[in-house]
C-alpha cells in the first residue's frame, strides 16, 4: 500500500514538474511573443510612417508648381490656315468693259496660296466727280470710293490723256486709274507687283516655318525683326568740332520732316525717338583721292562698308535699350577727307552719300562746304535737314519693310502724300507684319510647350500661364478678324499674341529651376533617405513572417512537441 503511495507521489510529483515546465514555457513563450510583437508595430508604424506619410509629403513639398499648359491648343495652331481677303473692285461706265477686265484679272493675278481676291464690277458709281476734276491729284483727294483696309478699286477714268500719257496711274489711297486704252495685262502686274504682293508674303511665311528650305527677299532681308516697340536713334557724329562748326536743330528737323510718317504709322508701329551727338568718332576705313579737273574727292569703296559698321555701333550704346534700336546715322567726315562719297565697282553706278546696313539702321555722309573748315559761319554752318531727313525718311521706310517699287511699263504713281507712305502700302505691310506674328508665336508657343514637357521641374507660375492662353487665343481672334476684312483690327490682335507669346518664353521664372533637373534632385536627396529606408525595408520581411505566423494557433505548435 505504501509502494503504491509512492509510486502514486511520484507520477504527482512529475505531472507537476510538467505543468510547472508547461507553465514556465507559456510563460516565457507569452514573454517573447509579446516582445515580437512590440518590435513587429514598432516596424510597422515606422514603415507607415515613412512610405504612407514622409514620402508624399516629402514629395509634396518638394514639387514645383506648374499650371496647367494646354498642349492640345498649342498643337491645333498649326492646323489654323488664315488667308488675307482682298476686294478688288472694277468700276467703268461701260459694264462689259468692266466684266472683260475682272475675267482677265482672275486669269492673271497670283495669290500664292495666302491670299484670297475677290473680283467685282460696279456700274452705280456717279462718274461727274470724274468727269469734272481738274487733275487726278485732285479726283485722288475726294472720297468717291470707301476707303477701308483691303479694298481696292480700279476706276476708268474717261479722257484720261488730258491728265497724263500714261495709261495706268497708281493713287496715294487705295485707287488705281485707268484709261481706255489701259490692257488688263498692265493692271494685272500693278495688282500683283505692287499692291498684292503675294509672292513677297508666301516668301515671308516660308523662312520663318523653314529657314534653311528658303531665302528670303531684298525687303525680307533688310526688314526690322518683329518687336513690340523701336528706339529710332538719330546720331550725328562729327569727328572734328574744333576744325568744322556745324549746327543742326534734331528735335525741329523730325518733327518738321518726319513727324506725319511716324504719326502715320503710330497705329502699327511704336517709335521712341533718341538722338546724340559723338565727337572725335572716326570712320573705318581709308579713303581714296579722286582727282578730276574741276576739283578733288575722296571715294570710299563700297565693298568696305561692313567693316565700318562694327566698330561704329560700339561707340553709338545700342545695347542700352531691350528694344531692337534702328539707328540713323549722320557722319560729317574730317576737312581732310571732304567731299567723301561712297562707290561702286559695279556698272552705271552714280557715286552716292548714303547706304543701308539690313536690319541695322542707315549711314548718310553730308559733306558741309568746305569754306566751313576753320572758320565760322553762323548762317552756312546750319545743315541742311530738309536734305538730310529725306534720306533718312526713305531709308526708315525700307528698314520698317515698304520696299522699293520696280517701275512697269506704261504706269506711273501719283506724288507721295505728307507722310511718305500711300494708304495700300501700309496694308501690305500689316499682311507681312501679321504673317509674322502670328507664325512666330505659334513657333514660340511649340518650343515654349516641348521645353516644359521635358524638363518637369520648370515653375510655370499664373503669369505665364496666363501669357501662354492669351498668345493662343489672340491667335485665333486675329485670323477671325483677317478672314473678316478687319485688317487693321487682326494685325493689332496678331502683334498682342507675338508679345504675348515672346513674354510666356523669356519669363524670369522659368529659370528658378532649369539647371537642377531630376536626376540631380534624386542624387541630392538619395543619400539621406537611403539609410533611413534601408532598415524600414528590411523590416517588411519580418512584417510578414510576423503576419503568417500570428495566423497560426498556438495549440498546434503545442502537438508538434
Amino acid at each position: 500500500m505504501s509502494g503504491m503511495e509512492t509510486e502514486s507521489d511520484n507520477e504527482t510529483s512529475i505531472q507537476g514538474v510538467k505543468d510547472t515546465n508547461r507553465s514556465n514555457f507559456s510563460s516565457e513563450f507569452s514573454t517573447k511573443r509579446d516582445d515580437e510583437d512590440i518590435r513587429v508595430y514598432a516596424a510597422i508604424s515606422f514603415a507607415f510612417l515613412l512610405i504612407i506619410v514622409g514620402i508624399p509629403l516629402w514629395w509634396k513639398t518638394t514639387e514645383v508648381y506648374r499650371v496647367h499648359v494646354p498642349y492640345g491648343r498649342i498643337d491645333d495652331l498649326k492646323e489654323v490656315e488664315f488667308m488675307f481677303p482682298i476686294s478688288v473692285t472694277v468700276v467703268s461706265k461701260d459694264i462689259n468693259r468692266a466684266n472683260f477686265i475682272v475675267e482677265g484679272l482672275r486669269n492673271s493675278t497670283s495669290s500664292a496660296g495666302i491670299i484670297n481676291v475677290s473680283y467685282k464690277t460696279d456700274g452705280n458709281v456717279d462718274l461727274n466727280k470724274v468727269l469734272t476734276s481738274p487733275s487726278l491729284q485732285e479726283l485722288d483727294s475726294i472720297d468717291i470710293f470707301p476707303n477701308p483696309a483691303s479694298h481696292i478699286y480700279l476706276l476708268e477714268v474717261p479722257g484720261m490723256l488730258r491728265f497724263t500719257v500714261k495709261d495706268v496711274v497708281v493713287g496715294r489711297k487705295r485707287v488705281i486709274y485707268f484709261s481706255e486704252k489701259a490692257s488688263t495685262e498692265t493692271l494685272s502686274a500693278v495688282l500683283n507687283q505692287w499692291i498684292i504682293r503675294s509672292e513677297a508674303l508666301f516668301q515671308t511665311k516660308a523662312i520663318i516655318e523653314a529657314p534653311n528650305e528658303w531665302s528670303r527677299d531684298k525687303t525680307g532681308r533688310r526688314r526690322m525683326p518683329p518687336a513690340a516697340q523701336y528706339d529710332l536713334m538719330f546720331s550725328m557724329v562729327h569727328p572734328e568740332p574744333e576744325k568744322r562748326d556745324v549746327k543742326w536743330n534734331v528735335r525741329k528737323a523730325i518733327s518738321d520732316h518726319l513727324g506725319s510718317l511716324l504719326t502715320y504709322l503710330s497705329p502699327v508701329i511704336t517709335f521712341h525717338i533718341k538722338s546724340q551727338w559723338l565727337y572725335s568718332v572716326r570712320l573705318e576705313g581709308h579713303p581714296r583721292q579722286v582727282q578730276e579737273e574741276s576739283h578733288t574727292w575722296y571715294s570710299l569703296p563700297e565693298d568696305v562698308l561692313p567693316h565700318i559698321i562694327t566698330p561704329l555701333e560700339k561707340k553709338l550704346g545700342s545695347g542700352v535699350s531691350e528694344h531692337p534700336t534702328i539707328q540713323l546715322v549722320l557722319y560729317i567726315p574730317p576737312c581732310q577727307i571732304s567731299p567723301l562719297y561712297i562707290t561702286s565697282s559695279r556698272p552705271n553706278v552714280l557715286p552716292s552719300t548714303a547706304f543701308l546696313s539690313p536690319r541695322w539702321g542707315g549711314v548718310q555722309i553730308f559733306n558741309p562746304p568746305q569754306t566751313l573748315c576753320g572758320n565760322v559761319d553762323e548762317e552756312s554752318s546750319w545743315l541742311d535737314s530738309k536734305t538730310i531727313m529725306n534720306t533718312f525718311k526713305m531709308q526708315l521706310k525700307l528698314l520698317i519693310g515698304i520696299p522699293e517699287l520696280e517701275k512697269i511699263k506704261g504706269v506711273e504713281q501719283l506724288p507721295l502724300p505728307a507722310s511718305g507712305i500711300r494708304d495700300w502700302e501700309l496694308d501690305s505691310l500689316m499682311r507681312i507684319r501679321a504673317t509674322e506674328h502670328l507664325i512666330s508665336a505659334r513657333i514660340t508657343l511649340k518650343s515654349l510647350a516641348q521645353l516644359l514637357d521635358e524638363i518637369s521641374n520648370i515653375v510655370i507660375n499664373d503669369e505665364v500661364g496666363d501669357r501662354i492662353w492669351e498668345a493662343i487665343l489672340k491667335s485665333h481672334e486675329s485670323v477671325d478678324q483677317i478672314l473678316q476684312h478687319n485688317l487693321i483690327d487682326g494685325y493689332n490682335l496678331s502683334k498682342q499674341a507675338f508679345l504675348a507669346a515672346e513674354t510666356a518664353f523669356s519669363d524670369p521664372s522659368l529659370l528658378a529651376l532649369l539647371y537642377f533637373p531630376e536626376d540631380q534632385k534624386y542624387a541630392v536627396y538619395i543619400p539621406l533617405f537611403l539609410p533611413v529606408m534601408i532598415p524600414v525595408l528590411m523590416s517588411l520581411k519580418s512584417i510578414r513572417s510576423w503576419w503568417v505566423t500570428g495566423a497560426v494557433q498556438p495549440e498546434e505548435k503545442e502537438k508538434s512537441e
